[in-house]
């Protein structure tokens, strides 16, 4: 059995006052999901030692002590993982296309998902799929799940769970993986990335306008 945990950085949408420039989907893959409980509490167990209060209800990246997030990924480094994930260019793009976000996004994750296909860490076993849930509309995750679930030929059989951070913990650290890929990209931040740098096996840029058409 293999776990795919997924999160994203950001949205889709332009802003007037701030939009991000790219849009980043992480998948962190395992096959030992009780490597998270060893993790968090490695790290709950640091904090503490360290007198660091989390400062929301579940691990967030952006919210968090920025050294603690660094030593969630440096735990997360010495772990038997692998980390694949798809940043997309929006600025090669124009805020004047008219386009679904949904359904881009749906397209953009399946795109990855058929980049893993074409590997062979995911071939000949079961794949359980949790993606961090963004929305609540349930016609929407549905049609989340129903792309997912055609977008693939070779694999074997997955099951697709949406889920929060909270009913998750995997989710918190894909959150945080997700996040130093997207300070690589938008803020050429390298510090976070260069941690887990080494379990990277995939690193798609793409920025041809395709996606946003």
């Amino acid at each position: 059995m293999a776990y795919i945990y997924m999160d994203e950085s950001w949205d889709l949408n332009y802003n007037s006052t701030y939009w991000s420039k790219f849009f980043v989907v992480t998948f962190l893959i395992t096959k030992n999901d009780k490597d998270m409980k060893i993790i968090m509490k490695s790290l709950h167990s640091w904090m503490k030692w360290k007198w660091i209060k989390m400062k929301w209800t579940f691990f967030h990246s952006t919210k968090e002590d920025k050294t603690s997030v660094k030593r969630l990924l440096d735990l997360l480094s010495r772990r038997d993982i692998k980390i694949v994930s798809i940043i997309v260019n929006k600025s090669q793009s124009s805020n004047k296309f008219t386009y679904n976000k949904h359904d881009l996004y749906n397209r953009i994750v399946s795109y990855l998902l058929q980049q893993c296909e074409k590997r062979d860490f995911l071939i000949n076993t079961n794949i359980k799929f949790i993606a961090s849930r963004r929305e609540t509309n349930k016609n929407l995750n549905q049609n989340f799940i129903n792309t997912i679930n055609n977008s693939h030929s070779n694999l074997s059989k997955i099951d697709i769970l949406i889920k929060s951070p909270k009913e998750e913990c995997w989710l918190e650290i894909a959150d945080a993986v997700c996040h130093a890929i997207y300070k690589k990209y938008e803020e050429n931040n390298f510090v976070l990335y260069s941690v887990i740098k080494n379990k990277i096996v995939l690193e798609k840029f793409y920025e041809n306008q395709n996606f946003w058409l």
